[in-house]
């Protein structure tokens, strides 16, 4: 018995159903591994967005000032939320890289840190991030920059004041004395004041005792009482206070650092082609923001120590 072949027919029938099934196969695996891609570079964003307020977090959390001369901390603001390209520059104690070039005044303890954006390609802005070794000359503005990211569409910082209100810009350098060169920058400055204060005082009240030995009264008695129940009174502005060691001020002093920072970052996610686009056509965007509270800004002064700790019952 002869064997029936397939014919020229059935065969090109079985050839077409045979691509149509790997045409949609092969579709089907695109579509995967384009959509694998996109949820590996929407979770690196993400970590490098996190690891970026990480290092922000980590050097502002070593904000110092005293003793550093008035150029100790400068935020400044251009443009609000996605179009904001703030910039931020401080003093810290946080750890960064030795400098390459030897740098006597550098001592491993402090170095000047700063945050800014430049424009890149795409649209996209770049981070740097300045590393100054040297703070003998214009620390917040000198040093080497390090590009950190490239794909960053904005970024915000805002500024806590003592009244807890949130502000665009902070200059320190405008809160500080001339000159910041003590462990307690208010001391000399006030110090002066108050001893102009009391020369022009003792000028004044011996002025006025002249004029009464003169005339025959007795107004110098009246004068020291006065004196000794001002002195009574416990310290007054102008004093220096012996648990700080700082001039009293006859008004609060300001905080020369903000009590906390407000950061916002704009990132873009991308791969090896440039941006990722939606079906819009527009970037895929992902915001990341923080609150980075600064302790180095608060004083905390206790009145009465030796009470609290009457008071308390952990034994040091």
């Amino acid at each position: 018995m002869q064997q029936r072949g397939f014919t020229l027919v059935e065969l090109i029938v079985v050839l077409g159903i045979f691509t149509l099934v790997m045409s949609m196969c092969y579709t089907i695996l695109d579509t995967t591994l384009e959509a694998d891609r996109r949820i590996h570079k929407t979770t690196l964003t993400g970590k490098v967005g996190e690891a970026i307020l990480g290092q922000m977090r980590r050097d502002l959390q070593g904000a110092a000032w005293r003793g550093l001369g008035p150029e100790v901390f400068r935020g400044e603001d251009h443009g609000d939320d996605d179009n904001a390209e703030d910039s931020i520059d401080f003093i810290t104690t946080s750890p960064v890289p030795e400098p390459e070039d030897e740098t006597p005044s550098w001592t491993g303890e402090l170095s000047s840190v700063g945050y800014a954006l430049r424009p890149g390609e795409d649209g996209d802005q770049v981070l740097f991030r300045r590393v100054a070794w040297d703070l003998t000359s214009d620390p917040l503005d000198s040093g080497v920059r390090t590009a950190i990211y490239d794909r960053v569409q904005a970024l915000n910082f805002e500024y806590l004041d003592i009244e807890g209100e949130w502000v665009g810009n902070w200059d320190a350098s405008e809160l500080l004395p001339e000159e910041n060169l003590t462990d307690f920058p208010y001391l000399d400055e006030r110090e002066f004041q108050a001893e102009l204060e009391a020369e022009e005082q003792a000028a004044s009240a011996a002025d006025a005792a002249v004029a009464a030995a003169a005339s025959g009264l007795e107004g110098t008695t009246g004068n020291t009482g006065n004196q000794s129940s001002a002195s009574e009174g416990g310290l007054r502005p102008g004093d220096i206070d012996p648990a700080t060691g700082e001039v009293i001020p006859d008004e609060p002093l300001p905080l020369p650092l903000p009590r906390a920072v407000r950061i916002v970052l704009y990132l873009h996610y991308s791969d090896e082609k440039g941006q990722l686009l939606d079906a819009d056509g527009a970037p895929y965007e992902e915001v990341f923001s923080t609150i980075v509270p600064l302790l180095v800004s608060d004083q905390i002064l206790v009145e009465d120590p030796e009470t609290l700790l009457d008071g308390s019952n952990v034994d040091f």
